[in-house]
């Protein structure tokens, strides 16, 4: 990098936002991740990022963040464990937990990106997944989806929010460019993308990687994920686009330039 970026990673202690602000420190940039859990913070201290201990979903944490480090670059990450099973065995909770946490989360950042509001020139990457393309790619059928409960729906939601809030930045001339990034494959290498793999997995009667590799192929590593949204956010190329698929052995793949 030729100018030192500082990035704000929200959910960047574990899984994904943590492999991204390890490749975006190894890249120079400044990075402070939030997150709750006390150990994994001290791990992301030792690694050299500033961090903020709480939960995303109160509102104001956010806000105050960036009021304090003037991010040019915010990440939302975090979000829950996502509850498996037949839509006729979840209640209303279960089913509603993606939205309670993930979509709130991403509009609260959001919220504070606008509102706050961040610097012109400063991105807001949301995290989504591939499963927000299931009704729009024919190769996704919607049964293979059948155990995520309200997931899906959730993160079509947080694709859509990039677009709302791009309008807003747009009227009000503030400068700030809002993208969503859908990691199209599932993950073993997290314990989001192990649990759900191995509920599939046990539908089929065969082990979570036997399940992975006939779904997807090679796996996708958290590590390929955090240098795919590092080179997102270093490469010209990418900064006009709303949303990019990541997959393995290829850059991000734009699907919706906006």
């Amino acid at each position: 990098m030729r100018d030192k970026m500082s990035v704000l990673v929200v959910g960047g202690s574990t899984g994904l936002g943590r492999a991204m602000a390890e490749e975006l420190l190894c890249r120079g940039a400044a990075v402070a991740v939030i997150g709750r859990d006390h150990d994994r913070l001290r791990d992301m201290v030792g690694l050299g990022a500033s961090v903020i201990a709480g939960d995303a979903t109160d509102a104001g944490l956010i806000d105050d963040a960036i009021v304090a480090l003037r991010p040019s670059v915010l990440i939302l990450n975090a979000g829950a464990r996502l509850p498996m099973g037949a839509i006729d065995t979840l209640s209303f909770e279960a089913f509603s937990v993606i939205w309670n946490t993930d979509v709130r989360i991403g509009l609260l950042g959001v919220q504070a990106a606008l509102k706050t509001p961040m610097l012109p020139g400063s991105r807001v990457l949301i995290m989504s997944s591939g499963a927000a393309m299931v009704l729009g790619v024919p190769y996704i059928p919607p049964e293979s989806l059948r155990l995520s409960g309200g997931y899906v729906g959730a993160k079509r939601m947080l694709w859509f929010m990039a677009h709302s809030a791009n309008a807003v930045s747009r009227e009000r001339n503030l400068g700030i460019h809002f993208q969503v990034l859908l990691p199209s494959q599932l993950m073993a290498g997290t314990e989001l993308g192990r649990a759900v793999a191995s509920a599939y997995a046990g539908l089929e009667g065969i082990g979570v990687e036997d399940y992975l590799l006939k779904r997807y192929g090679p796996a996708l590593q958290p590590h390929e994920v955090g240098a795919q949204v590092a080179d997102i956010l270093c490469d010209p190329q990418y900064r006009s686009g709303v949303a990019y698929a990541l997959m393995k052995d290829q850059g991000p793949v734009g699907v919706d330039m906006g």
